[in-house]
C-alpha cells in the first residue's frame, strides 16, 4: 500500500478535440488500389515524390537538374581542384632550390674548395660601425 501512497499521481489533460480531425490533405482517407494490369505496373508516375528544390512542379526536371548540379559540383569541382593543386607548378621553387645546392656541391667538392664557404660576403663590403658609433648599446651574440 505504501506504493500507492508515494506514486505521483499525474493525469494527461488534454486540450485538443477528441474526435482529432486531420485534414484531408495530409492523411488520405483510402489507400489506392495496387497495380494489376501490366499499363499500371509501367506508370512511372511518382506517388511520393519529395523535390530537391530544384523544381517544385516538374518531377523530371527537378530530377535531371539535381543529377546535372551533384555532377558538376563533385567531378569538375572536386576532380578538378584536385588535378589542379596536384599538377600545379612548384610556386616555392623547392624543387629548383634541392637541384641547385646539389650542383653547387657536386662543383665545390670537384675545385676542392670547402663545401660552405665562410666568407659568403667579402668582409671588405662589410661596414661595421666603431665604438664611438654603438655607444651604450648592448650587443647579444
Amino acid at each position: 500500500n505504501l506504493h500507492k501512497v508515494t506514486r505521483t499521481c499525474i493525469a494527461p489533460i488534454s486540450t485538443s478535440k477528441n474526435n482529432k480531425e486531420v485534414p484531408a490533405a495530409t492523411v488520405p482517407d483510402a489507400i489506392g488500389k495496387p497495380p494489376v494490369t501490366a499499363a499500371d505496373f509501367a506508370d512511372t508516375k511518382p506517388r511520393c515524390w519529395i523535390s530537391y528544390g530544384y523544381c517544385e512542379k516538374d518531377y523530371n526536371m527537378d530530377r535531371d537538374l539535381h543529377h546535372v548540379i551533384m555532377f558538376t559540383v563533385i567531378t569538375l569541382v572536386f576532380c578538378g581542384c584536385t588535378f589542379a593543386v596536384m599538377y600545379a607548378p612548384d610556386f616555392s621553387r623547392a624543387d629548383w632550390i634541392e637541384r641547385e645546392a646539389y650542383l653547387e656541391l657536386e662543383r665545390r667538392e670537384k675545385l676542392g674548395l670547402p663545401l660552405v664557404d665562410p666568407n659568403l660576403v667579402d668582409p671588405s663590403r662589410i661596414n661595421l660601425p666603431s665604438e664611438e658609433e654603438l655607444g651604450e648599446v648592448e650587443i647579444i651574440l
